[in-house]
C-alpha cells in the first residue's frame, strides 16, 4: 500500500470517526441551563475540524498523489515529542498553565525546526498570553498559576 492509499484510508476514517463524534454529541440532552451554544457545542466543533482535516487529507492525496518513498519510521522524533508534552505536564503545577503553554508551544516550535529568537519567545508569550485571554477573560474559567507564583 503506497501513501496514497494510506492517506485516503486514514481521511476516510477520520470522516467516520467524525460523523460519530456529531452523532453523539447531537445526542446530548439539553437542560434548562444550557447557553446559546448548548452541551454539544464544542463536540461538534470539534467534529467539524476532524471531518475537515479527514477531507483535506482525501482530497490532498486524490489531487497530487505523493512519490512512493522508503518508508522511516519517525519513532525518535515522536518520542521526542512525547517528552516535551511531559516536561509540560510535570511543569504546570510548579509554573501554572499559561507559562507552561508558551513554553510547550516555543519549546514544539524549536523541535519543529524553527530559529530560535525574538520571533520563537513572540510566538511562545502569544500562545500562553492567547489561551489565558480566551480562557480567563472570555469564558470566566480561570488558570492556576502554579505553586512557583503563588497559586495552587
Amino acid at each position: 500500500m503506497n501513501a496514497a492509499t494510506r492517506d485516503i484510508a486514514l481521511g476516510i476514517a477520520a470522516l467516520a470517526v467524525a460523523g460519530t463524534w456529531w452523532a453523539l454529541a447531537a445526542a446530548i440532552p439539553v437542560s434548562l441551563l444550557a447557553d446559546a451554544v448548548g452541551p454539544g457545542g464544542v463536540p461538534k466543533a470539534m467534529a467539524m475540524l476532524m471531518a475537515a482535516a479527514g477531507a483535506v487529507l482525501v482530497l490532498r492525496s486524490v489531487l497530487r498523489p505523493t512519490q512512493e518513498r522508503p518508508a522511516r519510521p519517525a519513532h525518535g522524533r515522536a518520542a521526542g515529542l512525547l517528552a516535551l508534552l511531559a516536561a509540560y505536564v510535570l511543569a504546570l503545577p510548579l509554573i501554572g498553565y499559561p507559562l507552561a503553554l508558551g513554553l510547550l508551544a516555543g519549546a514544539v516550535a524549536l523541535y519543529a525546526g524553527a530559529r530560535p529568537g525574538l520571533g520563537l519567545a513572540g510566538f511562545a508569550a502569544a500562545i500562553g498570553a492567547l489561551f489565558w485571554f480566551v480562557f480567563v477573560r472570555v469564558m470566566g474559567i480561570p488558570f492556576p498559576a502554579g505553586t512557583l507564583f503563588g497559586g495552587l
